[in-house]
């Protein structure tokens, strides 16, 4: 807890952000992945396989920005590193751990940036008397301007939820119908703001969350806010938190898919054929 405490005081992150719990959630991550090391292994294998592979195939080798680069547990930085010009990590915030990583690479950035696109509409939002509806998510694209490769990695489900807690705390008067417009914008606008782009695009995002208790399945929950993703590309299961991660009685399981580029991908709708092991 010690370590915790001093990493959220010594880590700079404005604020509005602070409050919403964002840097919060990026040492809960951090601490997470320090306990779960072992159930984490297969998926990030399979995200630097999938990066590394489509890094490497890329024509234009300038600049690669990777959106919500958090703790780098699932980027192949050195790969990157040595296959582009320039490495640009943007999120929202940067843990110490993350710098420490970057320091031997010269042409590495770090960009601290909203990529939601609506955490400082929504602080605004909340500060107002005025009975508006709820903001709608704006991002500076110039975050992504010249890129020869952009990554997405794990972020598309997290974007809204940070968002989504704090706006349950500070103005519970929404009704679950505006709190899922809101959510389903926020995944909307960034699928949107991917393939939207001219260069090649790599997304890996959780596609089904579970909660299962041995064989027996609790629970099934959509983490993209019904939004859907007609992209098909490989699939895995990444067991994020097993039991006694949350709960002594219960696992959380993700179903995750990983394409490796967006852009120009085969196929555009749901995948038929998994080779998924059964839940």
């Amino acid at each position: 807890m010690l370590a915790e405490w001093f990493t959220h005081l010594s880590t700079p992150c404005p604020q509005p952000y602070r409050r919403m719990g964002y840097l919060r959630e990026l040492i809960a991550i951090e601490r997470r992945h320090h306990r779960c090391r072992a159930a984490w292994a297969s998926h990030l294998a399979n995200c630097h396989k999938l990066i590394t592979e489509a890094a490497s195939s890329c024509t234009g080798k300038g600049k690669v920005v990777v959106l919500g680069s958090g703790l780098l547990l699932d980027i192949p930085l050195p790969h990157l590193a040595k296959e582009f010009d320039q490495v640009v990590l943007v999120d929202i915030c940067h843990l110490g751990s993350t710098r420490r990583q970057t320091r031997d690479f010269k042409n590495v950035q770090l960009v601290e940036a909203d990529i939601s696109g609506v955490a400082d509409p929504l602080e605004r939002w909340l500060s107002s008397d005025d009975q508006q509806p709820l903001p709608v998510p704006v991002v500076d694209r110039n975050l992504v301007t010249d890129a020869d490769y952009v990554v997405s990695s794990n972020l598309l489900a997290q974007l809204p939820l940070t968002l989504l807690g704090w706006l349950k705390k500070k103005s519970p008067s929404n009704n679950s119908e505006s709190l899922q417009i809101f959510s389903r914008n926020i995944v909307d606008h960034h699928l949107s703001l991917l393939q939207s782009l001219d260069c090649p695009v790599t997304l890996i995002t959780e596609t089904l969350r579970l909660i299962s208790n041995g064989e027996k399945t609790l629970n099934k929950i959509d983490p993209l806010f019904a939004a859907p993703l007609l992209y098909e590309g490989e699939e895995w299961w990444w067991d994020v938190a097993p039991r006694p991660e949350i709960d002594r009685d219960f696992d959380v399981r993700l179903q995750v898919r990983g394409i490796a580029n967006l852009s120009n991908a085969s196929h555009v709708r749901f995948c038929r054929n998994t080779t998924l092991a059964a839940p």
